[in-house]
This record gives C-alpha cells, structure tokens and sequence, in this order.
C-alpha cells in the first residue's frame, strides 16, 4: 500500500532521494531510483528528479507503506546501565561525552555504537526524522559529541562544522618535549584499504593549531583546534612531527597505554542568530577521563 503524507519542518531542505532512503532504508537505492523514473514518487501530484528539495507542507505520494518488507524505526538496542553522559541536552540537539572505546556509528547491522544507544534512549519513534551525529569521534578518542535532534539542528550545524564556524579543541598527551606553540599545515591522504591516513603531497589540506599547556617527563600535554576534519588528522600530524600521542602505536607511539591519549575537550557555538538562545555563543566542556587526568594534574 502506498504512503502519502505532507513535509514536516524537519524533513525540509533534504533532497527527496536522501529523504527516502532515510525513511525506507531497507528499500534498494535502485528500487528508490527506478521509483522515481517511473514517476511513482510525486510531489504536490508532480513527477521529481533525485536531486529536487522538498519544502515544508509539500504533499509527498509514495509507493512503499510504513511496514514494507518489515522495516520498522531503526532504534537500535537498548544497552542495560548505558545511559549516555550528557552535557547539554534540549529539543534542538544533544551534546554528549563519548567515553573512549565506544564506536560513534555501529560497525556492523544493530550493533552497539553512540547513536543507537541515544536513539534507544531517546525511545525515538517518530520516522519523518532520525537523530544523527554531526562529527565522529574514532572508536577510542573519548569526548564531546553532537546529535542533532531536528532537521533545522542537522542542516545549520553541519554548515557550520563545514565552514568552520563551530570551533573544536582537543586535548592530548604526546611523546617528548613539543614546542610551546605552532601550526601543523600537512596534506593528508587516506588508505581506505588499511584505514590509515599518511603525510602526501596529493592529499587533502589540512591543519592544525596547538599549543603546549606543559609538560612532564617524556611527555607533553597539549591544547590542539582542528582548522580541518580530516580523519586521523590530529593523530597523524603530531606523529609526522615526531610526538606521536601517547598510546597510539597505529601512529608510532611505543608507549604501553591501552588507548590513544585523546579528548575532544570543548566546542564553541558562534554568535549567530539563526542558533537558539541556549547554545548561541557559548562554549561546553567535556571533563577529562580519569585515563588523562594524571598526565593534566588533576586530582
């Protein structure tokens, strides 16, 4: 039976093919496509191409049901005593503190990850719009993360992540004595195949601001902004460096703690009008994990 039903705010902006395989992710891309080559997928009794944005109130005609082939709201499993440490939380987004080991997206079908845990928390059940994350943090990285909760929240957000309006500092411990303060501007280039990332003249810009906060013996401890996103970047600049961090001998380090000295310690929202009261300039800490406090000081 086909489904028929009016955009909602939150399902505003996103381009019809992204917003039915959200919807219907159990539906195949080329079944998706075919659907709308055919013109079984109307808007406002009209035929649509993959890229068209819907708008709020629009009218949308489908020919897959809530209940086609079993699908049924992706909530993820229930994890018993998982409640998420939170930092903030509010109808528009969710900030949490991701505790190290704990993946942001589950790597295999409803396995255990942040954001199915938020969403069996969340008990979501609504299907115009799923919570979603807004940055990855990797497995072992511990720290601040975002949900957003709304579409408005998912859109103006994740461009202002991409322009770099929303500022992001991490704190790390790595090997050796590391200048008081620089810049690491090296290009980045991904192996998808070992899932490692490596200095390459061919690869992405990117770069990364730090400063030493102080040190110990053999050791630093330090306050770093990624000016860019790129995957392992922190990990790898320092390491091309020479300060690997500390317990991270994917990137050199021969240290024996069980896991890459790493905290994505605060994010800064920027005074603009479009972001709610509660969050707009203003800056959320994530404490440090009792892994990192020795190395900081900090009883």
């Amino acid at each position: 039976m086909a489904k028929e039903f009016h955009i909602t705010e939150d399902q505003s902006e996103r381009r019809i093919d992204r917003l039915l395989r959200a919807m219907w992710p159990q539906v195949p891309l080329g079944a998706i496509m075919r659907a709308l080559r055919k013109g079984e997928v109307r808007l406002d009794a009209k035929r649509i191409s993959p890229g068209t944005k819907v708008q709020t109130g629009q009218f949308l005609q489908v020919p897959w049901s809530d209940d086609f082939a079993g699908i049924k709201v992706p909530l993820g499993p229930i994890v018993s005593n998982s409640t998420l440490s939170t930092i903030y939380r509010d109808d528009y987004l969710w900030i949490i503190d991701k505790p190290s080991g704990l993946l942001t997206q589950p790597d295999t079908k409803g396995g255990d990850s942040l954001i199915t845990r938020a969403i069996a928390e969340l008990q979501w059940c609504r299907t115009d719009f799923h919570p979603s994350v807004l940055q990855r943090l990797d497995r072992n990285t511990s720290g601040i993360i975002i949900v957003a909760l709304c579409g408005h929240a998912q859109r103006l957000l994740s461009e202002m992540i991409r322009t770099r309006a929303i500022k992001k500092i991490y704190r790390l411990v790595v090997e050796g004595d590391v200048a008081q303060d620089g810049e690491i501007d090296l290009p980045l280039l991904k192996n998808h195949g070992s899932n490692t990332v490596y200095v390459d003249a061919n690869g992405k810009k990117a770069l990364t601001r730090y400063k030493k906060l102080f040190g110990g013996i053999g050791y630093s401890c330090v306050e770093a902004e990624l000016v860019t996103g790129r995957s392992h970047q922190i990990r790898v600049h320092f390491a091309s460096i020479g300060h690997s961090i500390i317990g991270d001998p994917k990137y050199g380090s021969k240290g024996i703690v069980r896991r890459p000295l790493l905290h994505a310690y605060s994010i800064f929202f920027p005074a603009d009008d479009r972001l709610p009261d509660a969050i707009k300039a203003k800056t959320f800490y994530a404490p440090l994990p009792d892994d990192m406090k020795k190395y900081f000081r900090i009883a």
